[in-house]
C-alpha cells in the first residue's frame, strides 16, 4: 500500500509539473460541521485533525484545530483550483483517549462543496472525501480511474437516492470503501459493491455497570442505552467499530472485543 500511495503521489506531482503555468491557488476558510447532539451529551467538544493535498500532491496534517460555537474551525487553507480532491476532518479528544481516527470523520469534495470563501465540511461529506483517499492509495501510475476524474456528484446521489440497501442509506460508513476503491481501480465503479459488511449481534453480559447511553464511532448511528446491569446488546461489523460511554471504550468486531474502563 505503501509503494501505491509513493507512485500515486508522483503520477500527481509530474502531472502538476506538466502544467505550463504554476497552480493557482486560493485561500478559504474551514467551516466544520456540528457535532451529533448525543456525541456532544457524552464527549463534549472535541479538537479536530485537518487532512488536505497540498500544491504538490502531498498529504498535509494540522493537528488540535478547535471549532467554534459557528462549526467553524479558524483555519483557512490554500487550494489548487485546478484540481478536485479532499479535505478530511478527524474529530478526537485527547483527555478521553480517544485519538484521531477512532471515530469517523467529516470531510468535503473541494470544489464542490465551496460556498463563497467558505469550505463547508459535512458529515455526509466525510465518506466521500475517504474514498478519495482510498482511491488515491489504490491507483497505479498511468491508470485512468484517478480520483479528479470520479463522478462526485452521481457518486453522492447513489448514497442519498440510489438502489443501495436502506442500511446504508442511513449510515453509509457499513460498507468497506477500502475493498470497493481497489475493485473501482481495477475494474471501474458499480454501485452493486456498495452493501454492508458482513455483521452479527453481539451481547456483552460480563460487564458489569455498564448501563446508559453509549455512542457509535459513526455520527449517523442512533446511540444505544443500556440497561443498568446490562446486557449491551450491539451489532458489530467486519471492521472495528468504536462504542463509548461515560463508562469507557469498547471496541468490536465479527471478530471479538475489548472494553476499557475510564
Amino acid at each position: 500500500m505503501k509503494r501505491k500511495n509513493i507512485l500515486f503521489l508522483v503520477f500527481f506531482v509530474l502531472l502538476l509539473s506538466g502544467c505550463e503555468d504554476r497552480p493557482i491557488l486560493s485561500s478559504y476558510s474551514l467551516v466544520l460541521p456540528e457535532l451529533p447532539g448525543h456525541w456532544e451529551e457524552v464527549l463534549g467538544e472535541p479538537l479536530w485533525r485537518i487532512e488536505w493535498v497540498n500544491e504538490v500532491g502531498v498529504w498535509q496534517r494540522r493537528e488540535g484545530v478547535a471549532g467554534t460555537n459557528s462549526g467553524t474551525g479558524g483555519l483557512e487553507l490554500s487550494l489548487i483550483n485546478e484540481w478536485i480532491y479532499p479535505v478530511i476532518a478527524w474529530p478526537y479528544w485527547p483527555d478521553l483517549d480517544l485519538h484521531p481516527a477512532l471515530m469517523r470523520p467529516a470531510g468535503g469534495i473541494f470544489p464542490r462543496d465551496v460556498s463563497g470563501g467558505n469550505l463547508v465540511l459535512t458529515w455526509e461529506g466525510g465518506v466521500d472525501a475517504v474514498f478519495w483517499k482510498e482511491l488515491g492509495a489504490a491507483a497505479e501510475t498511468g491508470s485512468q480511474r484517478l480520483p479528479w476524474n470520479f463522478d462526485w456528484p452521481r457518486f453522492r446521489e447513489i448514497l442519498v437516492t440510489g438502489n443501495i440497501s436502506d442500511e446504508v442509506k442511513e449510515d453509509p460508513w457499513l460498507p468497506d470503501w477500502r475493498d470497493i476503491a481497489a475493485r473501482t481501480v481495477r475494474s471501474g465503479f458499480d454501485s452493486r459493491r456498495i452493501v454492508p459488511e458482513r455483521s452479527n449481534e453481539l451481547v456483552i453480559s460480563e460487564l458489569t455497570d455498564i448501563g446508559g447511553l453509549w455512542i457509535s464511532s459513526s455520527p449517523f448511528r442512533p446511540p444505544i442505552n443500556a440497561p443498568p446491569e446490562g446486557p449491551l446488546e450491539l451489532k458489530v461489523y467486519e471492521s472495528t467499530e468504536t462504542w463509548v460511554s461515560s463508562k469507557g471504550i469498547l471496541k468490536g468486531s465479527t471478530r471479538g472485543w475489548i472494553f476499557i474502563a475510564r
